[in-house]
């Protein structure tokens, strides 16, 4: 049951849209996939359920209980989403108040929170996908201390791209303390229009500093994403046969190989 992190600190780069979709795929495979909405914005649970059902969830019911120490009983929190093979742990507004900055000093109970929770209920599905908000207070440490993997989604071009160095920051802080085993999966090349030249360069310029850290599958800039989400649906459901949905089967196939590669060299090192 590997645990992968979407997170960039860095607003409007597709984190949210690739959870989606990406589950979505997951679940036509066959597989069985609990996203978790660590984003007080909520957007992940509203491209399931829509804004008015999302802010009318209660606190005991979302991301925040867990964040608030609660532990609540699992199916409390775990909700089907109405797509078959995927279950949503929701985000909520109530979780801003804390998601606080410098989450390093706050207990560890509390940064330990999320990772206790899914060590609970991680075995019943077989991957497990959380969601981060464009920042790296309590909500996305919480995340990467829960994490096996973290992915990186970003647009290239400089201001999609921009939040890369505070990440890695982060991550290395994550594994010289709480979560040693923590490894990024890669950079995701996300909204990717081949037609512009700049998206041409930055993809190559990205490319020439990070090599194979960067994933060799983009998610391309599609109308499809953005209908399917209005539909509700992931985009392997709405439009099986079209560039997004085969982007995205693509890009599970490379996540996949990453974390067999990953686990691998895991092995090898002990």
């Amino acid at each position: 049951m590997p645990t992968i992190v979407l997170l960039n600190q860095k607003g409007g780069v597709g984190k949210t849209s690739i959870c989606h979709h990406v589950a979505g795929a997951l679940a036509v495979a066959g597989r069985k996939v609990m996203l978790v909405d660590a984003d007080p914005q909520a957007s992940l649970t509203q491209g399931f359920w829509g804004p008015a059902a999302t802010r009318q969830l209660p606190l005991a019911a979302t991301i925040a209980a867990v964040l608030a120490g609660d532990e609540p009983f699992p199916d409390q929190i775990i909700k089907p989403t109405g797509i078959t093979g995927i279950d949503l742990v929701p985000g909520s507004r109530h979780a801003v108040e804390y998601n606080v900055p410098a989450p390093h000093r706050v207990d560890p109970a509390v940064q330990g929170a999320l990772h206790d929770f899914l060590a609970e209920v991680g075995g019943r599905y077989d991957q497990v996908i959380i969601d981060c908000p464009p920042n790296l207070h309590l909500c996305s440490w919480a995340a990467l201390i829960a994490a096996d993997y973290l992915i990186v989604p970003l647009q290239p071009e400089d201001y999609g791209a921009q939040g890369i160095i505070d990440v890695q920051e982060s991550i290395e802080r994550v594994r010289g303390g709480p979560n040693p085993a923590v490894r990024t999966l890669g950079l995701l090349p996300t909204m990717v229009n081949l037609r512009l030249s700049i998206h041409r360069t930055y993809e190559a310029m990205l490319r020439e500093i990070y090599g194979t850290l960067v994933f060799e599958t983009v998610v391309p800039l599609s109308a499809d994403f953005k209908e399917a989400l209005g539909s509700r649906q992931p985009v392997a459901l709405y439009k099986p046969r079209g560039a997004a949905a085969k982007a995205i089967k693509a890009l599970v196939e490379e996540i996949d190989r990453r974390v067999a590669d990953s686990a691998r060299i895991s092995r090898g090192a002990a």
